[in-house]
């Protein structure tokens, strides 16, 4: 899934960029509608995701994308819900709303609805590949040599992460914000174990080629070990 956001809160941007990122899509971060114009004019933005300035601010560029890109879902993020002539602008095309504060999952979720129901072609599953493992976005399903490998959402999301970083050190607290999010309870001992399980259940380890393994007082690091 490639996703286009606009916002014109950086911070914001990021914090959205780490979200999606972490699952495997594609993501393309704007803070000026002139930049995102040029991104859909190529024709590589499955998904439109606006972060909305106002009930009615930002009406008329609403309009605008709606008709020149009518074929693009846009997901709409808002502090409360949108007025009628948001919602009537809305009603016209492939659309969805999503109240603030973001929920991880309900975010993704709704992404992946609006693709599957208006650009089903686009929605097929989507896999990543790192030489015998391989990750299946839309089912969260690990596979290890074509073996499917039982992990939760969040031994899931920590692999991932781990792989697409690979021979990088990762901070606990970017480990902690990109998979649990920044605001979500989580002590050094779960984090501890949530590795632990991912290591052992996709067999991390120096003699199947991998080895994940701590950086003192920083973090973890997933290396792959040269034949």
């Amino acid at each position: 899934m490639r996703v286009a956001l606009l916002d014109h809160d950086p911070q914001h941007r990021k914090t959205l960029e780490s979200l999606i990122k972490t699952t495997g899509h594609a993501f393309m971060g704007f803070g000026r509608p002139e930049a995102l114009r040029a991104q859909l004019t190529t024709g590589e933005t499955d998904i439109l995701l606006l972060h909305w300035p106002g009930d009615t601010d930002g009406l008329p560029l609403l309009i605008s994308l709606r008709e020149q890109w009518p074929e693009v879902p846009t997901l709409l993020i808002c502090s409360r819900a949108p007025g009628d002539a948001v919602r009537a602008e809305l009603a016209r095309g492939p659309s969805d709303v999503l109240l603030a504060p973001l929920r991880r999952q309900e975010l993704l979720l709704r992404l992946q609805l609006l693709l599957a129901r208006y650009r089903p072609e686009r929605s097929r599953s989507e896999v990543i590949t790192f030489g015998a493992h391989e990750f299946l976005l839309d089912r969260s399903q690990a596979l290890v040599a074509g073996r499917s490998v039982p992990l939760t959402q969040k031994e899931f999301e920590l692999a991932l992460l781990l792989f697409r970083h690979l021979g990088r050190p990762l901070s606990r607290a970017y480990i902690h914000e990109t998979v649990w999010s920044s605001d979500a309870e989580l002590s050094s001992r779960t984090l501890d174990t949530h590795v632990s399980r991912v290591r052992n259940k996709l067999g991390l380890k120096p003699e199947s080629g991998y080895r994940l393994s701590p950086v003192y007082g920083f973090g973890y690091r997933l290396e792959q070990i040269p034949e």
